[in-house]
């Protein structure tokens, strides 16, 4: 099976800081990859990087045919790749279907000539947008496709988080990126929220999903396969249950080999 994003000797620099330090991952389609390492390790970076937020220093970054090596934000989202962010980047203030909006702006002619002569058109593609957010929303909780129009401060934390990933998944990505979908929840909120995206990927098999995550419970659940990051370098890859009695993993993640 040919990769759907293959990245080599990816390395990104801050000055004497190497947060990247020559990686190499690839992903096929419809594979649910862990990626996992202490705080600092470049996780996160991985994604910005990946995504257009920071010009990565050297290597290279293939997306199907497509060079994605220091592309901007805009063509990776054109791309196919979507992402959430840790620290929740919600519009409390405002209602749920324009939150879940801005992952579809890429795919509206939003032009002043379509905006002026070609209304019903731009009618016609902004009630589809409604519609798909409809529909998105409705699979992780009817509630919050009920309530479409209101503000998106008016729900619990769980139902933040599901409205963040339905924003990214509006582009229909092929590549979704997240990124501590668990931060700020209980476990049992953690458990019920991958239970939404392990029933979600069942629908759609060729969505392929990096999932950045401290919780080793969910790594577990939704993984095919596990990489771990320590000071940007890839230090170990493989299924979980090899990744929990590695010697090098345990010292570097969890302080200490057991």
């Amino acid at each position: 099976m040919s990769d759907l994003l293959a990245c080599s000797g990816l390395t990104m620099r801050f000055g004497g800081l190497v947060a990247l330090d020559g990686l190499d991952i690839s992903l096929a389609k419809g594979e649910t990859v862990g990626l996992v390492g202490p705080n600092g390790s470049g996780k996160t970076t991985f994604f910005n990087v990946l995504t257009g937020l920071y010009k990565p220093s050297a290597g290279a970054v293939r997306f199907e045919a497509q060079d994605l090596f220091g592309k901007s934000p805009q063509a990776v989202g054109r791309a196919g790749v979507a992402r959430t962010f840790q620290r929740s980047r919600l519009m409390l203030d405002q209602s749920v279907f324009d939150n879940i909006a801005l992952g579809a702006l890429g795919r509206l002619d939003l032009g002043l000539f379509s905006t002026l002569f070609r209304r019903g058109r731009f009618n016609g593609e902004l009630e589809a947008v409604v519609e798909k957010a409809r529909a998105l929303t409705q699979r992780f909780n009817p509630l919050i496709s009920a309530n479409i129009f209101q503000p998106a401060g008016a729900f619990t934390m769980i139902d933040r988080r599901r409205i963040e990933i339905c924003r990214a998944l509006i582009g229909a990505p092929r590549l979704l990126l997240l990124d501590e979908p668990s931060a700020g929840m209980t476990h049992e909120e953690t458990r019920r929220l991958m239970d939404d995206l392990l029933a979600f990927r069942a629908e759609m098999p060729d969505l392929a999903v990096v999932l950045v995550e401290h919780e080793m419970d969910v790594i577990r659940r939704v993984s095919d396969r596990c990489v771990v990051l320590n000071f940007g370098r890839k230090i170990f890859e493989g299924p979980f249950e090899a990744l929990i009695s590695n010697a090098e993993v345990q010292t570097a993640y969890l302080g200490s080999a057991q």
